[in-house]
């Protein structure tokens, strides 16, 4: 596995990946129903592509030995982590760990002083680790389907 910057070459792949993930891994936390407002289609690589480096966000990717991406993670300039996906076959193996640590080190380097993430059920544990603590609960509607997750935040 390599960690490295998002090249627009990736945007089918994280599009993918995040598919995937909300699918086959975030299922496991959520109903049918929640998932399928969550993603319910596999977003254009296009707009994939215009979102992930909207705003000056960074985006890091872990690839495997072939260049492929498998897990994903960004943040936007004022400490906001966004997305943090894998695939469903990289989930427990460092990927995701690894972003999070490049994306960290990044806000660092850039001065931030806070890092703050909306966590999924899947995700909370994750974060926690990290040394996040749980702010609330938040509970929404998502395409007219209740679902939740966690305000969650770190000081640098």
């Amino acid at each position: 596995m390599q960690i490295r910057e998002y090249r627009p070459s990736d945007a089918t792949g994280l599009a993918t990946i995040f598919y995937r993930s909300v699918r086959e891994v975030a299922s496991r936390c959520y109903s049918h129903a929640q998932v399928e407002a969550w993603a319910p289609v596999l977003v254009d690589p296009s707009v994939w592509h215009r979102n992930r480096t909207a705003g000056g966000r960074i985006t890091i990717v872990a690839v495997d030995v072939a260049d492929n991406p498998i897990a994903y993670g960004d943040m936007e300039t004022n400490g906001h982590l966004d997305h943090l996906y894998s695939s469903p076959e990289a989930v427990g193996k460092g990927a995701a760990s690894a972003i999070y640590n490049r994306l960290e080190l990044h806000a660092r380097q850039s001065g931030l002083t806070r890092l703050y993430v909306e966590a999924s059920e899947h995700a909370l544990s994750f974060f926690e680790r990290k040394g996040y603590i749980k702010i609330r609960r938040n509970e929404f509607a998502l395409r007219g389907v209740p679902i939740h997750n966690y305000s969650m935040e770190k000081l640098l």
